[in-house]
């Protein structure tokens, strides 16, 4: 073979690794490209409404809207400048989001080229363009803080691992101003460190005072957010240390790696999730990348230090338990992505693992493959963990998580803009029924403000419901209907107020419901019905006086003995003739509306019906309200709740019928079957877990 073809066969070579980690980062793209048509979610309004119609200084002097972590980069700053480069259009945001994972695997390829060798770099980048940890932060908006920080605390461990510390410290500043989770970061730069002398005491020391510029980052990044978060009360919140959470978050790294995440009553892989065409072509990419990259050699004219696969294998392990260590903080609140800058480390340990052990391209991409659809099984997971834990089967935030909100928010969205096209200027909104996963409603209304672009609109939820909110301008009420999953307006329903009483008395918010009598009142709905529920209402809130004088209003007479109207009545059922037991009972209220055995007695007919419960409810309200000492009254009203599906209402009620009859934990079998029912379906229950399933079903 002549010179000059075994020199361009050489450079073809040498040029392999670089197309496999051009491959990875197309198979990330591919990974995530359906991302890219999601909506805005959740926090996200809540940023975009920060930055709409101000300047950067004045966001920036304004308080985070969520308040709970400082994070002016990945959100104040990010926010302001997506908003305004792409027109707060969501797909501006999500093509930027994936280009930072993009760029933070061509990154992590970088550094793991110079600590462990090329091949080593083309297994890392296929591993992390392959992994499910990066589903939540492109999906989401708002994972900019997740995939920023990446990007730049890689970006900072490429500069200092060349010797550039003081623009690393600056990278890295930057980093923790978008999500302090790469805090321990400067151990990564410390243990990737070939200058600073070996891993002996005296060498670690060496290599710990090189790295001092981080240090002084991470100092002044520490000042200013206690400076900027002490003052509001803010500093740690949402956080919870526990003993069991460092040995959790451990665990947690392995699985998360692992991609063990499974289904409520199943094992982890046991139920198939199709990875889908693009996610077959994404494997299939990466793979390929990885076979390719690993037939390629280093370059005739290595780098200085040469690449050492045993440092950098325990260089990734310094770095994974580094960027894992944070997350013990937020343990039981826990998400696969929390895990992405330790799963850096991971790809280090495993491409140096890989080049150490000599790996034949078609081992390194079989396992790669093998990782990739690992991870397309938790990606599919239709199931999310429900109440706190960090011992939970699936993560608390996950792909399936954020698109069964995303879907309900798309058409709850188009719903309100075909009802109200052009609400009035200083309207506010009043939301009920809304899912609490969708997170629709937030705060006073970011997202009305920004479907319509009107900073004087504002919107609650039904139970916030105040004198105030309600006079500040017009108004408009929107149900969200369960059963066809859109949202109604019913702004001009006779009996509106009425109606959101009810749903307030139910859900025990009776200040809520007060004002909403108040206001159906001014709404002209059911004069005399409105005073009787008022005065219940007044007197379930210790106002006994106020009570007594409404119920007077309502034409009532204060008789607290029907006990010849009761005895009527039962005659009456006995006979077959419910409704004139039912008319007996009504006529006989009227003159003795304080009996509570009345209007038990009223409640038990009226439930037996479903056209005739919602009156039967207020009648259970009644005679729990009237005789608050009364077991019979508290089962009653248990039972009412667990209909209406008021889980924890129910479950407080039952707890109180309990208490007040110890006995009936042995021998009412329906009250402690149903009491229990409740406890399951309470977030972290297993028929929450089946309902979601049986959702997705529907």
């Amino acid at each position: 073979m002549a010179p000059r073809d075994r020199r361009e066969m050489q450079t073809s070579r040498q040029a392999l690794p670089a197309l496999g980690i051009a491959a990875a980062c197309l198979a990330a793209v591919l990974a995530h490209v359906g991302s890219l048509a999601a909506p805005f979610f959740a926090d996200d309004w809540l940023f975009l409404d920060q930055v709409r119609f101000r300047s950067l200084p004045q966001v920036l002097a304004s308080p985070d809207p969520l308040g709970n972590f400082f994070r002016p980069l990945g959100r104040q700053v990010w926010f302001w400048l997506l908003a305004r480069v792409g027109g707060e259009s969501p797909i501006a945001f999500h093509v930027a989001n994936l280009m930072c994972l993009v760029v933070a695997i061509y990154l992590l390829a970088l550094l793991v080229r110079r600590a462990a060798g090329e091949q080593a770099a083309v297994v890392a980048a296929g591993f992390m363009a392959l992994h499910y940890a990066a589903d939540v932060p492109v999906l989401w908006v708002s994972g900019s803080q997740e995939l920023l920080s990446l990007a730049l605390a890689l970006g900072a461990l490429v500069l200092y691992q060349r010797g550039r510390r003081a623009p690393a410290a600056a990278a890295y500043f930057c980093a923790l101003l978008a999500k302090e989770v790469v805090l321990l970061a400067p151990l990564a730069a410390i243990a990737l460190d070939r200058s600073g002398g070996e891993w002996s005491g005296a060498g670690l020391r060496l290599r710990a005072r090189r790295a001092w510029p981080l240090g002084v980052a991470a100092l002044v990044w520490l000042a200013l957010a206690i400076g900027v978060m002490a003052p509001r009360g803010a500093l740690a919140a949402g956080t919870t240390l526990t003993p069991w959470g460092p040995p959790a978050t451990l665990l947690l790294l392995a699985r998360v790696v692992l991609a063990l995440e499974w289904p409520s009553g199943a094992w982890p892989f046991a139920r198939w999730a199709s990875p889908g065409g693009l996610g077959l072509f994404a494997i299939a990419c990466a793979t390929l990348g990885v076979l390719v990259g690993m037939g390629g050699r280093t370059r005739a004219r290595p780098r200085k230090p040469v690449p050492d696969p045993a440092e950098g294998l325990r260089a990734g392990l310094v770095w994974a338990l580094a960027g894992a260590i944070p997350v013990a903080l937020v343990a039981p609140v826990w998400s696969g992505y929390y895990f992405l800058f330790a799963l850096a480390g991971v790809a280090l340990a495993l491409g140096s693992l890989a080049a150490l052990k000599r790996w034949s391209g078609a081992v390194a991409a079989t396992i790669v493959a093998v990782a990739g659809l690992a991870s397309s099984q938790a990606r599919g997971l239709e199931e999310f963990a429900t109440a706190p834990s960090a011992w939970s089967a699936q993560s608390h935030v996950n792909r399936f998580y954020l698109e069964r909100g995303m879907r309900m928010i798309t058409r709850a969205v188009a719903d309100l803009r075909r009802q109200a096209p052009a609400p009035a200027p200083r309207t506010t909104f009043f939301f009920g029924g809304l899912p609490q996963f969708a997170s629709f409603q937030v705060a006073d209304g970011p997202l009305v403000r920004g479907v319509y672009r009107d900073s004087s609109l504002r919107s609650y939820y039904l139970s916030e419901l105040t004198r105030e909110r309600l006079e500040r301008g017009p108004w408009a009420v929107f149900f969200f209907d369960m059963e066809t999953g859109r949202l109604v307006d019913r702004t001009s329903q006779p009996s509106v107020f009425m109606s959101i009483a009810a749903g307030h008395i139910l859900s025990d918010r009776l200040e809520a419901a007060e004002a909403a009598l108040e206001a159906a009142g001014a709404h002209g709905e059911y004069d005399r019905s409105r005073v009787y529920l008022a005065a219940l209402v007044a007197r379930a809130r210790g106002d006994s006086t106020r009570s007594l004088e409404l119920l007077e209003k309502a034409g009532h007479h204060l008789g607290r003995d029907g006990s010849g109207a009761i005895a009527t009545a039962r005659r009456q059922l006995a006979a077959g003739d419910t409704l004139a037991a039912v008319v007996t009972l009504q006529d006989a209220r009227d003159a003795s509306v304080l009996d509570p055995r009345l209007h038990g007695l009223l409640a038990d007919i009226l439930l037996s019906s479903s056209i005739t419960a919602p009156a039967g409810e207020i009648e259970a309200f009644a005679a729990r309200v009237l005789a608050p000492d009364s077991p019979e009254a508290w089962r009653r009203w248990a039972m009412v709740l667990a209909g209406e599906n008021r889980q924890r209402q129910s479950f407080a009620a039952f707890d109180r019928y309990f208490a007040l009859r110890p006995a009936a934990a042995l021998d009412d079998t329906a009250a402690v079957l149903t009491r229990e029912i409740q406890r399951r379906m309470l977030p972290g229950g297993d028929l929450t877990h089946r309902a979601i399933a049986d959702e997705m079903r529907r």
